[in-house]
């Protein structure tokens, strides 16, 4: 039997629990021993039994004496009981309708017990306590495990224990002796064992610390390997400084002091062989495209054909209205391709990109078609690459032999965890926001507060203030108690003028939500009730109120996505987060700061890497043991022992590559980095 061995191998496991157990993802006899706890449980102090009081919870260490007594009480109910003793006196077990339970132990078992004590007829007895042989439980902490239906607590102890009592002893390590006496590392027998039923505090915080340890070192180690596959052959692109001064001029603004560096970064690497790789973080509102513009400049300017693709329609067409009022009188020729784009207009872009005819292509995922071909592609462009799964943006780049690469995000990931997660890649950030903007004043509104809302939203549009006001469904739900666009849409008509209002959501067709987008930057009304379709990039200059219906059910940077939408001009701008959930971590959070890193670090805190960042895209669930953001500095201290122990003893790091790549291959380092 070896740890690749099915898990119905286990002594008294069985088919039926291995099905169970196939629902939690474990298949193997590692996937078991490796489902790490969620948390522990103190079951009561430890006593002897001179010790006990009543109506307390305790555990103890004890001998069985005589066998069980069975009989039937009057309510119908079969009670079974034991008699326990240590060296300071005796104490009863009861359990009630459990006579199975009697088979389970006989005369002269030594047991843990815990639960609670109650005195009854001059005596202590335990009432349907825990009970566990010696060498089966431990004293003080019990794992508690994630299950599902047909699991229980105990069923996943006691499999559990089963599994480590095959492997004790057996488990191979790959640190040597010296290796964990240098690093202060527990064995890895000892450390599986303890971290499921620790002896103590310290035998668990030592195994914790081994554990982890080892998963980020070969974390560290399949990270190293794919930074080390730069590509090459890329096309090396430069710009006159008469060129940079016409787009400078074209733009119609001074840039900041923080796109002015970027840009200069993203100069610098277009002028390489090797092609830019470069994840371009800012916050809501810093103005990331500028530098994608300037990038797009430098890539026709040196003959090259560019792509900027954007997760939905109304972004890439706001893109390519941008695009064209830089580059619309200087020769350039655009084309807007998405999934509306009509057939016969698509066949005659898809030819003009082919030829070479068009420049700058700007879309939504329709420019992954198969039948899209580039003549020259030089530059791909990601916005909000979060939206992307990994395979769709690698399909955009499988357009070009080495394309240069640019990604941006408005979700701002703090730069240590993007530095993993990115590997080789670049990282640029724009930390300044352009001058006249005004944070965002945030509000927690109850529901009792709402007509004072309203009241407050009419003097404001009075003043000539445009809103967005959004909402988690379109329709109305059975299942949710939550408000959605079409009823919040028929509650602000009692309110305000019909005139005054629009509704935008997913399920219209394309040209409508471009319409009422169009209509509402014209002001040709006041309130845009939507769905989060606006989350991403719409540019409103004088949207200055956002209202958040049943705000609790978004996530932190979702939330700080949709307050975005407002305050890009120089008004004084407000978000109301409509929820009668005050002490809501995500939304106080909001109310307490605009500062988009700190809102990201937050969210790290709040729900944990896996799901900030999207598992299915990122993987970074995978890791079984380790949390980035609490574990960074076990994370640093690995990663320089990793790249140390490659350049002094090759042949070490290479068995430690083997052993990573097993672990990590099939599921994290292929969807993180690859």
């Amino acid at each position: 039997m070896t740890l690749d061995s099915p898990v119905a191998e286990v002594k008294g496991i069985g088919n039926k629990k291995a099905k169970l157990l196939s629902k939690l993802g474990i298949v193997t006899i590692a996937d078991l021993i490796y489902y790490m706890p969620r948390d522990y449980e103190t079951q009561g102090t430890s006593a002897r039994i001179n010790g006990l009081k009543d109506g307390e919870i305790f555990n103890i260490s004890a001998v069985i004496t005589g066998e069980p007594s069975i009989r039937r009480i009057k309510s119908g109910l079969n009670l079974t009981k034991f008699s326990l003793q240590d060296e300071t006196g005796r104490v009863e077990a009861v359990f009630f309708n459990q006579p199975y339970i009697r088979k389970m132990y006989k005369n002269g078992d030594k047991v843990y017990v815990s639960g609670s004590v109650k005195k009854a007829g001059g005596h202590f007895q335990f009432t349907n306590p825990h009970m566990e042989k010696h060498g089966k439980q431990h004293m003080g902490l019990n794992p508690i495990y994630s299950l599902t239906a047909g699991l229980t607590q105990k069923t996943m102890r006691l499999t559990v224990q089963s599994a480590i009592h095959t492997v004790n002893g057996k488990l191979k390590d790959i640190f040597s002796n010296e290796f964990r006496i240098e690093h202060k590392l527990a064995e890895l027998n000892f450390s599986v064992a303890n971290i499921h039923f620790p002896k103590n505090e310290e035998a668990l915080a030592l195994s914790k610390r081994r554990l982890i340890f080892e998963e980020l070192l070969l974390f560290n180690i399949a990270l190293l390997e794919r930074e080390t596959s730069t590509k090459h052959g890329a096309e090396k692109m430069t710009i006159s400084q008469a060129d940079k001064q016409i787009f400078f001029n074209r733009l119609g603004y001074k840039p900041t002091n923080a796109q002015l560096r970027v840009m200069s970064e993203i100069e610098n690497d277009l002028n390489k062989e090797s092609p830019m790789n470069r994840l371009l973080q800012g916050d809501v509102g810093s103005g990331k495209t500028t530098p994608a513009f300037y990038a797009m400049n430098i890539c026709i300017n040196s003959g090259y054909q560019c792509v900027l693709m954007a997760p939905t329609e109304v972004l890439a067409t706001q893109h390519f209205a941008g695009a064209q009022r830089i580059f619309s009188d200087a020769g350039v020729n655009m084309e807007l391709l998405t999934g509306s784009t009509p057939t016969a207009q698509r066949r005659i872009i898809s030819e003009n990109i082919a030829s070479g005819q068009t420049d700058i292509v700007i879309g939504t995922h329709a420019v992954l078609y198969d039948h899209i071909q580039f003549a020259n592609l030089g530059l791909v462009i990601t916005d909000e690459q979060h939206r992307f799964g990994v395979g769709q943006r690698a399909m955009l780049e499988t357009k070009a032999n080495a394309p240069h690469t640019l990604i941006m995000s408005a979700t701002p990931i703090p730069r240590t965890l993007a530095l993993i997660l990115y590997g080789k890649t670049d990282i640029s950030v724009i930390d300044e926001m352009p001058p006249g903007r005004q944070p965002v004043k945030t509000f927690l509104v109850p529901e009792t507060k709402r007509t004072d809302m309203y009241g407050f939203m009419e003097k404001e549009i009075c003043k000539g203030a445009q809103i967005f006001v959004v909402c988690p469904l379109v329709e109305d739900s059975d299942a949710l108690d939550v408000r959605s666009s079409e009823q919040v849409y028929d509650t602000l008509q009692q309110h305000f003028s019909i005139n005054d209002l629009a509704l935008l959501h997913g399920r219209q067709k394309p040209q409508e939500k471009n319409d009422i987008m169009r209509r509402f930057k014209n002001k040709e009304f006041h309130i845009l009730v939507s769905t989060t379709v606006i989350e991403v990039g719409v540019d409103v200059p004088d949207a200055t109120i956002m209202v958040i219906e049943n705000a609790e059910r978004f996530g932190l940077a979702q939330l700080h996505q949709l307050r975005g939408r407002v305050g890009r001009g120089q008004k004084k701008s407000y978000c109301f987060l409509m929820s009668d959930k005050p002490d809501n971590a995500r939304l106080c959070v909001l109310c307490k700061t605009n500062d988009g890193f700190k809102i990201a670090e937050e969210d790290l805190n709040l729900r944990g890497p896996g799901q900030f960042l999207g598992s299915k895209q990122s993987g970074m669930s995978d890791l079984y043991m380790a949390n980035l953001i609490k574990d960074m500095n076990i994370f640093t201290q690995t990663r320089e022992i990793a790249q140390h122990i490659k350049q002094i003893n090759l042949k070490q790091y290479q068995l430690w590559q083997q052993t990573a790549n097993a672990r990590f291959s099939h599921k994290l380092v292929k969807t993180v980095i690859n």
